[in-house]
């Protein structure tokens, strides 16, 4: 039985393979990998040097681990930095563990030029190797999600995600991990689908202990959730009782040790809105023209960062509404990370990477003309690298840089240094996803259920 089992395993891996869609995928896939694959130990970000502190610390204190994460006692626990850990658990764990199998080092001290840090090739390759593979998962997913339109089409979206600018840079250039929680939610969203519902909410709530940005998508799960079962909610209680498992079972082994979670609302304070620097980093349009605005006038500009949860509650009201009227959940979930995107006071350039997989997905859903508007902010994000003088990155913290890599990053990059381009990026970058949000409102108020539901 065994056998026969695996030969139809085997059979079915084979038929598949021999599709010339998927050839083309995995060539895809090979080529976005051979670009990641040489960009990635010759640059970092200043996170993946504190990921090797956030490391330490979990290997020093497992059970406690969240005592020690406000960045207080940065200095004693071998960090570059003192920013602290503000995320689930799940990324401390895969940090020790790369740190126990890789090792590497990171260096970090003041000269008379200034303040160093330098991280080892095999602690970045160690740490850019986790979102590397999950930029692999990613595409095939977003393959997997809509080749039943097409599937040259999926192809077509799965290259669009290996080979988006901004995506190269999240994973492989400075190194930041949006895609270790997409995976996952992607995958429970395929499974919800596909009518594998315990382990598809439990991964769409184990999304958020990787990081909790996908809340707006989650929600949007939870009410699509809600909305068809509120006439037998005995019907969604095992659905949610997954969801929380899910979300909730990475913090089990700090039950051992209960205070260390006790700082974890402490850790959250440490998130206070403010004025955001460098302005160029901040892909919020409105944040960084009042920021902006405030170091050329002096003018008290923080009422929009103080206040941004009504303007994003306000938002996530419409995404629920629209999602009532079209009743499609990719359209939705995409929609809900754009309004993410549009309300925070801070949107981090890694932020871009879940929007452009969650974009892709959400496309053919769409008619062309809604197609054209939900992709429009995709280009302003996907520039940004492109602007960024991004070889940076190349050797502000490695010790012994690649020149030649510097020397092309520079021909292919525009090297921006001054703020306003920036600004007026981040500006049309805000303005487009408003533009989403309300030419959707428009769809679902005149063409409520122009959507064909997805399958079950």
């Amino acid at each position: 039985m065994r056998g026969n089992t695996w030969k139809k395993i085997r059979s079915s891996f084979f038929r598949s393979f021999s599709k010339k869609s998927v050839q083309a995928l995995a060539v895809l896939i090979l080529l976005g990998l051979g670009i990641r694959l040489y960009l990635a130990p010759n640059s970092t970000g200043s996170d993946i040097p504190q990921f090797y502190g956030f490391a330490g610390t979990m290997l020093k204190h497992p059970l406690d681990f969240y005592s020690y994460a406000t960045g207080e006692m940065w200095k004693s626990e071998g960090w570059p930095y003192g920013w602290p850990y503000v995320y689930g658990p799940v990324l401390a764990y895969l940090l020790a563990l790369v740190r126990l199998l890789v090792g590497g080092d990171v260096k970090f001290y003041w000269d008379s030029t200034g303040y160093h840090v330098f991280a080892s090739r095999s602690w970045i390759m160690g740490v850019k190797a986790l979102f590397i593979l999950a930029d692999v998962g990613i595409a095939v997913m977003i393959y997997k999600l809509t080749k039943r339109r097409s599937e040259w089409g999926a192809v077509l979206l799965s290259a669009l995600y290996i080979f988006n600018p901004m995506v190269i840079y999240v994973s492989s250039i400075y190194g930041m991990f949006d895609g270790l929680a997409l995976l996952p939610f992607l995958v429970g969203l395929y499974f919800i689908e596909t009518g594998r519902e315990g382990p598809g909410y439990a991964l769409v709530g184990f999304s958020l202990a990787v990081k909790h940005t996908l809340l707006f998508p989650a929600l949007i799960v939870l009410w699509d959730l809600l909305l068809k079962g509120w006439k037998n909610l005995h019907s969604i209680k095992r659905p949610l009782a997954a969801f929380f498992s899910g979300a909730l079972l990475p913090f089990a082994p700090f039950l051992l040790h209960p205070s260390s979670l006790l700082n974890l609302p402490d850790l959250l304070e440490g998130m206070k809105p403010g004025y955001t620097y460098p302005i160029a980093y901040n892909l919020n349009g409105v944040v960084a023209l009042l920021t902006f605005i405030h170091d050329k006038t002096g003018l008290d500009t923080m009422f929009y960062m103080e206040h941004w949860e009504i303007f994003a509650l306000l938002c996530l009201v419409g995404v629920l509404f629209i999602h009532s009227r079209l009743k499609n959940l990719r359209i939705s979930i995409a929609l809900a990370y754009a309004v993410f995107l549009l309300t925070y006071w801070r949107v981090n350039t890694q932020y871009i990477l879940p929007l452009v997989g969650l974009t892709l997905i959400a496309l053919p859903e769409l008619d062309w003309p809604s197609r054209v508007v939900a992709f429009l902010p995709l280009v302003p994000s996907s520039l940004w690298p492109i602007m960024f003088p991004t070889s940076f990155w190349f050797h502000v913290h490695i010790e012994n840089p690649n020149e030649h890599m510097i020397y092309l990053i520079d021909r292919l990059t525009l090297m921006i240094f001054e703020t306003g381009p920036f600004i007026v990026l981040s500006v049309l970058f805000t303005l487009s996803l408003f533009a989403y949000l309300v030419w959707m409102l428009r769809v679902a108020f005149e063409r409520g259920g122009y959507c064909d539901n997805l399958p079950a």
